[in-house]
């Protein structure tokens, strides 16, 4: 749902006040503020506005007096509009038994909704967008044009040329950037398994690392690692261009297809904003198992409170295409790896972003996993 659709219904439900003409608007916070902004509340007859936060009352809220709740004559209120999302059903209670209003009161959401409407996505706004609830895999996918579009190959090549010829600094999903910055969580996490190998070497596993995005970004960060192996596991076109054009001393690409334990231990296996977009997330969850890296690094990794399948999609300035995308539930992703692994880190992803639903939000994650065994290896 758009913010456009949702505003379009809270304005439909808002029409049920044409003929009252003593409101009260109860919650003096953002949510209103929105309203009155986007929605014709105000040309209704709002007489007052209520909150129940005393650090609030007697304030000055769009030219109206804030008030608590036994300063208003409910008797005589025709109509509540409650604006605080999520306690509308505690709201109405409160109105009805113990403040005694028997006048209209006018609930803006669905009990199932949760995320208040400006926070859904605004489709004159172009961005990245995640969006619907689908029953499966296969549904979402019949919506999406997908990661292995020729045309997202092109662009992703062209874009590794420019950082390759330093026209650009990094690039993510094709898109460039011409300012270092480095992703820190996932190097301090490299760092502190050399320091552990006495820089002796760190061999990496990649899964779904394009065409070298994280490692092209933070090359020149690592730079001191002793015998840096990294490998990128990959879907055929990528890893055929990969090994193809882009192979170096430390650099190496193989298909995501393959086992892992074909190419000897890995100290890390990292998935960067991957392993939500792989179909068959259960399969390589039980590689990383049996490949038993001494840590587990997740990146960029969609949360929330429930498991979700949607579409996300990409605007046309950063490369036009569209991809089925799974939300884990947090305490899903925690219990992928069993007892062989404990969690030592948990934060905010290098790339920080949201996902906002008509029923929910999601954000984005940053995980390590060390395996519990004292030798790997």
């Amino acid at each position: 749902m758009f913010l456009q659709e949702k505003l379009g219904d809270i304005c439909e439900r808002l029409k049920a006040l044409e003929q009252v003409s003593d409101i009260v608007v109860w919650g003096a916070g953002l949510h209103t503020c929105k309203l009155f902004e986007k929605t014709n509340l105000l040309s209704y007859g709002v007489k007052h506005v209520v909150d129940m936060d005393s650090r609030k009352q007697g304030n000055s809220y769009f030219g109206f007096p804030i008030k608590a709740p036994e300063e208003v004559d409910w008797e005589n209120v025709e109509a509540v509009v409650i604006s605080v999302p999520g306690k509308e059903a505690q709201i109405e209670k409160i109105l009805t038994e113990q403040l005694g209003n028997r006048g209209l009161h006018v609930k803006l959401y669905e009990e199932w909704e949760s995320s208040p409407f400006y926070r859904l996505y605004d489709e004159t706004v172009s961005g990245v967008r995640y969006l619907g609830d689908y029953d499966s895999w296969d549904s979402a996918k019949k919506e999406c044009r997908g990661y292995g579009d020729a045309a997202i190959i092109d662009k992703v090549s062209g874009s590794i040329g420019r950082v390759l010829d330093g026209s650009a600094a990094w690039e993510r999903d094709g898109y460039l950037f011409y300012k270092q910055k480095y992703a820190y969580q996932i190097c301090a996490a490299i760092l502190r398994c050399a320091v552990q190998n006495e820089n002796q070497g760190v061999r990496i596993l990649d899964i779904g690392g394009a065409l070298g995005s994280t490692y092209y970004q933070n090359r020149n960060y690592l730079k001191d690692i002793k015998k840096l192996e990294y490998v990128i596991a990959e879907q055929d076109s990528f890893a055929d261009y990969g090994r193809g054009k882009l192979e170096n001393d430390e650099l190496r690409f193989i298909r995501s297809t393959e086992d892992y334990t074909e190419y000897g231990s890995f100290d890390i296996v990292l998935m960067s904003g991957s392993l939500q977009y792989i179909p068959c997330d259960k399969e390589i969850i039980r590689k990383v198992r049996k490949a038993e890296p001494r840590y587990i690094i997740l990146d960029r990794l969609l949360v929330s409170d429930r498991n979700r399948i949607c579409r996300e999609t990409v605007p046309k300035e950063i490369c036009e295409s569209s991809y089925p995308v799974r939300i884990y539930r947090e305490e899903d992703v925690k219990d992928f790896w069993g007892t062989d692994y404990q969690l030592v880190e948990e934060d905010i992803s290098s790339v920080p972003e949201e996902a906002c639903f008509p029923d929910g939000r999601a954000e984005s994650r940053f995980y390590v996993f060390e395996h519990t065994a004292e030798n790997i290896g």
